[in-house]
């Protein structure tokens, strides 16, 4: 097999990438790109916090054209709905015009997009939380009101936004970010500047989704600032291990290798001149990117691309869980990633997306699939990953870690967040509803 040359996919995504929003957003969400720092645990019952009861806060920031009603939850909703009897989930509390994912910048303030409109006139808006949804306040988003916008968190007040705006030419949209760095209040257009190495206590994103989805950008949570790690992921399908400082360590994993032919599908049918990737591989920076060790782990495996594969870290133990025909493979490295051996844990996951975190005491957490009709399963190891241990869903596997605790969004288009201050218990904020 041929050696791709993934620096020029970098060089030719750079001129030819147009992204796919939806399709981004919903990626974006399903990837767990999370150093637990043991911060996953599964629960059997999750417990309700103060984040359920929301109410329109007064002062300057009130919504454009209309009011936000006050929602409360009586219970915490399931992790994972109960199918209706059509087969499709059960609806979550009401969102309106509510778009796009929760985001936390730490257990306070949390943040979602929305679009208004009133009398034919709309505007994009973020609704923004300091008291843990208790009340909220909106703000209107310097961008046309049909821009696709991707917001994210990078601190408890600083919020950066790619924003695609389709109001111009269609062939070739513009697109750029935004810098807000008191909550959505205030906007700057930023430039990302490329540098050769990130500062420590920069929060990496990943992909960029102005430009292709083989560079590494940061923020910078005091000032907002944009970077780019000008040298670009060398493995393909790569995930990242993003949302801590880069002082944590930047962590790739992907493939160094491809084919294209026959594919034998879990169904039995045959694909023709399919493209898998294979030779699965670690990239490690402790230096901000400047240098990078490489490891492929120690067998083959194939796979079609993104969310077959999940990264999880904790102190000198890192995981690599894989995808591989239907069963998932584990490996295990206990020396931050030098060395790595196949651990004899496995389970039948079929397609189901791949999500991994580890708890606490150090106890690895899987989940594959994420949305009800997937049928997802988790699985808890507490020996390393040598055996294996079915477990209800809840919380944990793809958590992120924020200022104060941890953060995982709702994967089941309820469009609210799950918070846990310790990784053990979790509480549910939903969306405020848009009238």
């Amino acid at each position: 097999m041929s050696t791709l040359d993934f620096s020029s996919l970098d060089r030719a995504a750079r001129a030819a990438y147009k992204p796919q929003f939806a399709a981004l957003e919903r990626r974006a969400r399903h990837r767990r790109r999370t150093r637990m720092a043991g911060a996953a645990l599964l629960v059997v019952a999750v417990t309700v916090g103060s984040g359920t009861a929301l109410e329109l806060a007064s002062g300057g920031g009130t919504p454009y054209g209309g009011t936000i009603p006050g929602v409360r939850l009586e219970t915490t909703p399931e992790f994972i709905p109960t199918p209706n009897p059509s087969g499709s989930p059960e609806a979550g509390p009401p969102s309106g015009q509510i778009s796009g994912a929760m985001v936390a910048g730490d257990l306070h303030h949390l943040y979602i997009r929305y679009r208004h409109c009133q009398d034919g006139d709309c505007q994009i808006r973020v609704a923004a939380t300091t008291d843990q949804g208790g009340s909220w306040r909106t703000w209107p988003m310097p961008v046309p009101p049909d821009s696709m916008v991707d917001l994210r968190a990078a601190g408890p007040e600083t919020l950066v936004a790619w924003v695609q705006d389709a109001s111009g030419d269609e062939a070739f949209p513009r697109q750029y970010w935004l810098s807000s760095l008191d909550g959505g209040r205030t906007w700057r257009e930023v430039t990302v500047r490329e540098v050769p190495v990130l500062p420590a206590d920069a929060r990496p994103l990943m992909p960029d989704p102005g430009t292709n989805l083989f560079s590494i950008v940061a923020v910078d949570p005091a000032t907002g600032e944009l970077l780019r790690l000008a040298r670009p992921v060398r493995l393909g399908a790569a995930e990242l291990l993003a949302g801590v400082p880069v002082d944590d360590g930047l962590w790739t994993a992907g493939y160094t290798d491809q084919v294209v032919g026959q594919v034998r599908e879990l169904d039995g049918s045959i694909s023709e001149n399919k493209v898998t990737f294979t030779d699965p591989a670690i990239e490690v920076s402790h230096d901000g990117g400047r240098t990078w060790r490489r490891n492929v782990l120690p067998e083959q495996v194939r796979a079609e691309g993104f969310s077959e594969l999940a990264m999880a870290v904790h102190g000198d133990t890192a995981y690599v869980v894989l995808r591989d025909e239907g069963e998932l493979r584990i490996f295990r490295s206990t020396d931050q990633g030098r060395s790595w051996r196949r651990a004899a844990g496995t389970a039948p996951v079929g397609e189901r997306i791949v999500e991994a975190g580890v708890r606490p005491d150090g106890t690895l957490l899987i989940q594959a699939g994420v949305l009800a009709g997937e049928d997802p399963v988790m699985y808890t190891s507490a020996d390393g990953g040598e055996t294996l241990r079915p477990v209800r869903v809840g919380p944990g596997a793809s958590a992120v870690a924020v200022p104060g605790g941890y953060a995982q969004a709702d994967e089941q288009d309820r469009t609210g967040t799950w918070l846990s201050t310790d990784g053990t218990t979790w509480s549910y904020v939903p969306a405020p509803t848009i009238s």
